[in-house]
């Protein structure tokens, strides 16, 4: 049986109210307010009752409380105020239905958000919180099926939760952790054996809707390639597309691939690195990733191919494990950020590529491509640990010695025009830096980026117009031109955080 808030009595005008349970003070011997004592006693007895009271009475009851003449005394009317608020908190969500009514007659909104008490601040807060339950209850929002799976606990081997699509156990969870994050008072409002329920299931990981789709699908698929293979001449194999009868086997095997890979070791993690895995476990793939730039020039073909994609892949593997145990929840921003600011860099490689030896591009293109996605999925850790882990003295040294590095790239772009032989290798500098910059890059302010991304492009623009006139600029140009404006863009951004503290 939950505990009753007393009634308030003239005598709680103090700096912080009684709590709940403390017996109230001697009323005064002024009838309105003995009466106003009875009337909030009966109210709270509505609401702590073992049984739930009818809605209409507790509207009734407290439309008496807040009609009482007692509340024209300002002691009144303030102790009135905090063991009401008191009382709607703690018989939750019995007192769902009074909040609307008590907010709107004592005014506990955004108009008083300065002078708010917490405790007047925390009614508010349930007020709003109510009003997002009440649009959850209709058809309309988007949770609204999640809303009724939780009335209820889940059903294993339900087709409809499955199979359904959109995915239900994916809108489920997205229901649970806005709750979670945003609504936690709402949590009072589901029965908690059928929220664990829940919560159990989905800490399972089941299969999803499309996955599972993918997966039944498969078998009809594949029968269907090898009867039109066996069936139909080379001629008529030729005309027809049946390669794409294939795409869905290969999703089905990646999304396989993903959970059984991916999502059930970052489950283990969870379990086995509760706190935190180290620098070490949750960034080796970072060093990883960026070595496989010089690795790939120094290998011989045969073996510089299968090694960078191995290498590549666990990079991947490893980045997208830690950030899904570690940073999923706050790293889609940077991953896009990240992502376009290797635009400028892919561009020029591609434009140059015909320079490198032949026999070289296929390992190097793998090593780029695994380092700059491995860098844009990992963003979330890389970016908490730059920013949240490094601390600024040596943010400001990294930077620095990240400018060094660019000198010397512009250098040995300077001498990589004149001597062909260190040309794959000024190339790896120019990338190297390239990505190390990315994450120190978030750093600039939204018109500095702006104003630097403009730049690279209006260089790229004039260079691929003059490149076009009559061979008024070689490959080998763009090469060395846009090797230095890339670099005069880190060099540009370092300076830029050196002379804002704040920033670096």
């Amino acid at each position: 049986m939950e505990e009753t808030a007393e009634a308030p009595a003239p005598a709680e005008v103090t700096a912080e109210p009684p709590p709940a349970d403390e017996p109230p003070a001697e009323p005064s011997v002024d009838e309105d307010v003995i009466r106003h004592v009875a009337l909030c006693n009966h109210l709270g007895n509505l609401l702590s009752a073992p049984a739930p009271a009818d809605r209409a009475a507790l509207k009734d009851a407290l439309a008496a409380v807040l009609a009482s003449p007692a509340l024209t005394h300002i002691d009144v009317q303030n102790g009135t105020e905090d063991w009401l608020a008191r009382l709607l908190l703690s018989t939750a969500p019995r007192s769902d239905a009074l909040v609307p009514v008590a907010s709107a007659h004592f005014r506990w909104d955004a108009a008083k958000a300065g002078t708010q008490t917490p405790l007047l601040a925390a009614v508010q807060k349930r007020g709003r919180d109510l009003a997002f339950l009440a649009r959850l209850q209709g058809r309309d929002h988007a949770y609204a099926t999640a809303y009724r799976l939780l009335q209820a606990p889940p059903n294993r081997y339900s087709p409809r939760l499955r199979l359904t699509l959109p995915d239900l156990a994916k809108d489920v969870r997205g229901l649970i952790t806005l709750i979670r994050n945003d609504y936690p008072s709402l949590r009072a409002n589901f029965d908690p054996e059928v929220l664990a329920a829940w919560e159990a299931y989905l800490a399972a990981e089941p299969v999803g809707a499309g996955l599972a789709w993918l997966l039944l699908a498969t078998p009809l698929f594949l029968a269907a390639y090898v009867s039109l293979q066996a069936g139909l001449s080379p001629e008529e194999l030729a005309a027809w597309p049946v390669g794409f009868l294939l795409i869905p086997p290969l999703l089905a095997a990646a999304g396989l691939a993903y959970r059984l890979g991916v999502r059930m070791p970052a489950q283990w993690l969870r379990r086995r690195w509760a706190r935190d895995a180290g620098p070490a476990a949750r960034l080796g793939w970072a060093p990883l990733s960026l070595a496989l730039i010089p690795l790939s020039l120094v290998l011989p073909p045969s073996v510089g191919i299968p090694v960078a994609a191995a290498a590549a892949t666990l990079a991947l593997w490893w980045a997208g494990l830690f950030q899904m145990v570690y940073a999923n929840d706050n790293s889609r921003q940077a991953v896009r950020i990240l992502l376009a600011n290797s635009i400028p860099l892919v561009f020029w490689l591609f434009w140059i590529g015909s320079l490198l030896p032949p026999a070289l591009v296929p390992a190097f293109a793998v090593a780029v491509a695994g380092a700059l996605l491995a860098t844009s999925i990992g963003a979330g850790l890389l970016t908490r640990w730059w920013y949240a882990e490094v601390g600024q003295p040596r943010r400001r040294r990294g930077l620095m010695g990240l400018a060094l590095a660019g000198a010397v790239t512009m250098g040995l772009l300077f001498a990589a025009d004149t001597t062909p032989g260190l040309l794959p290798w000024a190339v790896a500098a120019v990338t190297l830096v390239q990505i190390l910059e990315r994450v120190p890059a978030l750093a600039l302010s939204g018109e500095a980026a702006k104003r630097r991304y403009y730049a690279i492009w209006g260089t790229g623009v004039v260079l691929r117009v003059a490149h076009s006139m009559a061979g008024a600029v070689t490959t080998h140009d763009v090469f060395l031109i846009g090797g230095l404006v890339l670099m005069a863009s880190v060099l540009g951004m370092i300076a830029y955080q050196l002379k804002r503290p704040q920033a670096a």
